[in-house]
């Protein structure tokens, strides 16, 4: 507990009275089939499965000449579960608890009203305690029941449902793409969405996805159709972003032995449909392992809908738009990653423009304490005139220790 500051308990009733009406009908039908679907005899232990893990994360920040130094940090629990009531429904709810501390809380006003805002439709993200130097804030980032009937599979509440080929970049990833930087977060976001997969064979599926939303202009619909050529797995995609129509494809497969993979997407604007121009987002990517065992990626981004933004490092630490994943209009990223033996990894990456005066890079050392414990050192240093004005320590230092269990 935080000195000072009480933590208030969560109140249920009041939480379902604010939810609206066809949400609250729909929740406790679902807890009614759940529960009325566990056999008699089951114990508990056969039915759930728990997992997750404990973070400790210090982050310094210094300006190029070193004068200014700021830290941070933060502690974060996740806690998993996974219920099987029986061999076709399923249902996940996963927890995600951070008391955050230091400089960034002590110095930025009304971080408690970011934290607590839930993009989603349903709020599920809660500041517990809120004090000048540290926050407590929990979010449930999974909430869904899953089913399966033969080649049919169900998917309904805040789950992820991913569209994307590429590593960095993906324009296919309508539902919820997520900033590559942010690498503290490996669950990435979902979305509070109902999706449907049909597997038509062993290599073709046809999928559906409904983002819900309040209101028409903030849903995507839309659907996808995977198969296989070759080497290659294909999907082509079509359907409602927010307000726009899209179309768009993407692939895997090889050229000789390099992994080879890209996405595009064009969006047309719906509103005036027949005089506005749309604009197209695409990526595409290498892979490649080399005999002694270096791993080199090399992707690359053309940003079609970029719009220029007034807070280039909340863009690239914020999930991007589907149609704006950058702060340029293009983009690339290279990165070569070796393991120095089983319990040491070393990576070294690049992230920059074509177009803008810009470069990030980001070494990481990663190195297994033990069976269950991880260290990992991680640098991002930002540098070109895109970050001059944005801010005064743009070298970011990174310790994290993670225990899981």
């Amino acid at each position: 507990m935080i000195p000072g500051k009480e933590i208030p308990i969560l109140n249920v009733n009041s939480t379902l009275k604010e939810m609206p009406a066809y949400l609250r009908r729909s929740t406790a039908t679902l807890l009614v089939v759940l529960f009325l679907s566990l056999p008699a005899q089951a114990q508990l232990s056969e039915i759930v499965d728990i997992s997750g893990y404990f973070k400790e994360l210090g982050q310094i920040s210094l300006s190029n000449d070193f004068s200014t130094l700021h830290y941070d940090n933060s502690i974060q629990n996740r806690f998993e579960t996974e219920w099987s009531f029986t061999e076709n429904l399923e249902l996940n709810a996963d927890l995600r608890t951070r008391l955050l501390h230091g400089y960034t809380v002590q110095n930025t006003p009304e971080i408690s009203r970011f934290y607590e805002n839930d993009p989603n439709l349903m709020d599920l993200s809660w500041v517990l305690a809120d004090t000048d130097n540290a926050i407590l804030l929990s979010q449930i980032d999974r909430l869904h029941v899953s089913y399966f009937a033969g080649d049919f599979e169900f998917y309904g509440g805040r789950h992820r449902i991913n569209w994307g080929k590429t590593m960095a970049w993906n324009p296919n990833d309508l539902f919820n793409n997520y900033a590559f930087l942010d690498f503290d977060y490996e669950e990435r976001p979902g979305v509070d969405a109902v999706s449907a997969v049909y597997n038509l064979d062993f290599a073709s599926s046809l999928e559906a996805g409904f983002k819900l939303a309040r209101s028409f202009n903030k849903m995507v619909i839309a659907a996808m159709y995977r198969t296989n050529v070759k080497t290659y797995d294909l999907q082509f995609i079509a359907g409602h972003y927010e307000d726009k129509v899209v179309v768009g494809a993407g692939w895997a497969g090889y050229l000789k032995d390099a992994g080879f993979k890209g996405e595009a997407t064009y969006f047309q604007p719906e509103k005036d449909f027949l005089n506005q121009t749309g604009s197209l987002s695409s990526t595409i990517g290498f892979d490649y392992i080399f005999p002694n065992s270096l791993y080199a990626q090399a992707e690359f981004l053309y940003n079609g809908g970029y719009q220029k933004k007034n807070a280039p490092l909340a863009t690239l630490t914020q999930p991007p738009t589907a149609d704006n994943l950058f702060i340029s209009k293009t983009g690339y990223l290279l990165n070569g990653s070796y393991t120095l033996n089983p319990l040491l990894n070393v990576n070294l990456g690049f992230m920059g423009s074509f177009t803008r005066k810009m470069v990030i890079l980001f070494p990481q050392v990663s190195y297994s304490v033990a069976e269950n414990l991880d260290l990992l050192l991680v640098s991002q240093l930002l540098k070109g005139y895109v970050f001059s004005n944005a801010t005064n320590t743009p070298n970011v230092f990174f310790v994290r220790l993670k225990w899981s269990y």
